[in-house]
């Protein structure tokens, strides 16, 4: 079963991603936006199936949630990497 904190977060983050697309003409204005965006999509993705894992394939979908994590700050970090220490000239 899902907790109704992994529902409003699912809510909250799905909000966020829509207003993000919707805007996506200003997001691209920020440097090196697409790590950062596949980053906040993965992520989304993991509160997804946080939610599904209560009543579908427990095991399956925790794993693939973890995963999406594991992704997540992956993207995250290399859009950190990117965005500060390749403008400052450390490549």
């Amino acid at each position: 079963m899902y907790q109704d904190n992994e529902i409003i977060m699912l809510i909250l983050g799905l909000s966020v991603f829509i207003f993000v697309i919707i805007r996506r003409h200003e997001v691209i204005r920020i440097p090196v936006a697409g790590p950062l965006m596949a980053s906040f999509a993965v992520l989304v993705a993991a509160y997804i199936f946080t939610v599904l894992e209560g009543p579908f394939y427990p095991r399956l979908f925790n794993l693939i949630e973890h995963i999406c994590y594991a992704v997540s700050s992956i993207l995250l970090a290399v859009y950190a990497f990117i965005a500060f220490f390749r403008r400052k000239g450390l490549r």
